[in-house]
């Protein structure tokens, strides 16, 4: 399997969080619209094995990646210092610390060599700007808003809007062929990723899609960072530093044409956790079946895994 860094731009706002099981979803449908039925069953079974032919990342700002969970910046240990403007900026930077999700690219090569001295420079927001839109609500039956009694007809729904310019990075682990991957995820793009795409909301553009070498960073490896959301298998490793978020998903396109549109909680490790262990693996985690009442419909749950030196 390869390593791909895919870079996207959004052209539109979007109403679904960027994450690895949302693009896994997504492909598969523009996968289907490409070559058939059959072709993707061939490939979900392929996962069902625990061989699969494509893992996504979460999506981060252009040039960073997920924080790893449990790391110390060496360079802000205040106790160590000895005049009090150095322990006050030492201080500072740590409660930036605890609520930073990124870093840039550059220190992230550093940190996964065991080099903590001084990421806290390091570390950005995702360049993402949240804002509550009023809706109108439509009856099924007669596709029309209408005025209903004892009920209000508005409801308010929340939307991400990217900073101009702003692009993102998407990680791709995959055994298929080149042309045949970035045929699919520019279909994938155009078609829209995560909810309400039917009104235009989850449209990217595909800016880039090359080889990417950050899975070979890692020397003397002793630990690996999730790049994804992933729900782990009975043999991945334990002990390591994590958070964990339960998602309820929803069926996607005809899918969702049905009396029980909703998928079954589905409990997730988040990208950005990090586990001991050795010899340590292109992916981790596993394929979680059974989510919904309707048959066939499965999963992503594994993640790309980066080597780390703890």
């Amino acid at each position: 399997m390869k390593l791909y860094r895919a870079v996207i731009r959004p052209v539109s706002s979007f109403s679904s969080a960027l994450q690895s099981d949302t693009f896994f979803g997504a492909f598969c449908w523009s996968y289907r619209y490409c070559f058939g039925e059959d072709a993707l069953e061939a490939l979900l079974e392929e996962m069902k094995q625990n061989k699969p032919e494509i893992i996504f990342s979460n999506a981060f700002p252009h040039d960073t990646l997920p924080l790893p969970l449990g790391i110390r910046d060496t360079a802000v240990d205040y106790r160590a210092m000895e005049k009090k403007e150095e322990r006050r900026n030492a201080y500072q930077n740590r409660k930036k610390l605890k609520a930073a999700r990124f870093v840039e690219r550059k220190w992230f090569e550093k940190i996964i060599r065991g080099e903590f001295n001084g990421f806290t420079a390091g570390l950005t927001d995702d360049g993402i700007r949240e804002q509550t839109v009023i809706h109108n609500m439509v009856s099924r039956k007669a596709g029309t808003v209408t005025r209903t009694e004892n009920s209000g007809n508005l409801y308010t729904e929340d939307e991400a809007f990217a900073e101009a310019g702003q692009t993102y990075d998407l990680y791709i682990l995959s055994s298929l062929e080149f042309p045949v991957l970035e045929e699919v995820l520019k279909i994938m793009c155009m078609l829209g990723i995560g909810k309400n795409k039917s009104t235009g909301k989850g449209a990217f553009t595909l800016v880039s899609l090359d080889e990417d070498e950050l899975n070979t960073y890692g020397e003397n490896a002793n630990a690996y960072l999730a790049l994804s959301n992933f729900v782990p298998a009975a043999e991945d490793p334990t002990e390591g530093w994590y958070k964990t978020f339960v998602k309820y998903g929803k069926l996607d396109r005809e899918y969702a044409d049905t009396e029980i549109p909703f998928k079954k909680p589905v409990l997730f490790v988040q990208a950005g956790a990090l586990f001991k262990g050795r010899d340590i693996r292109p992916y981790y985690g596993r394929c979680v079946a059974n989510i919904s009442a309707r048959d066939g419909v499965v999963t992503n749950g594994y993640t790309i895994a980066v080597p780390m030196h703890v």
